[in-house]
C-alpha cells in the first residue's frame, strides 16, 4: 500500500489519518508507504499521527516506511530520532 501526502501534515489531518489507518488495517498488504516528496511542512502533532499511524500498522502485523521527506520535515524527522522507530528511506 503507498500514500502520498501533500502539503502540511498538523493536527487538522486528524480525521483524514483515521481514514488511512482504517483502510491500512483492511488491507491485504504486508507494508504500507508513505510518500512524504510533496510534504512541505510538519508539526509535533503530524509526527505524534505517524506514530499511530505505526502503532496500528505494527499491531496488524505489517510494516511502515516513511519516504522521500526533504526540508523541514526531514529535519523533523532527523530531530526527533524517528529512524529509531519508523524505516525512513531516501
Amino acid at each position: 500500500m503507498e500514500l502520498s501526502l501533500q502539503g502540511t501534515f498538523t493536527f487538522n489531518d486528524n480525521e483524514r489519518v483515521r481514514a488511512l489507518i482504517e483502510e491500512a488495517s483492511e488491507s491485504s498488504c504486508s507494508s504500507c508507504k508513505l510518500d512524504l516528496k510533496a510534504l512541505d511542512s510538519i508539526d509535533s502533532a503530524g509526527l505524534g499521527m505517524f506514530l499511530l499511524i505505526n502503532d496500528a500498522v505494527v499491531g496488524d502485523g505489517k510494516t511502515l516506511e516513511l519516504h522521500n521527506a526533504t526540508g523541514q520535515v526531514h529535519k523533523m524527522l532527523e530531530i526527533s530520532k524517528f529512524s529509531e522507530i519508523i524505516t525512513i528511506r531516501p
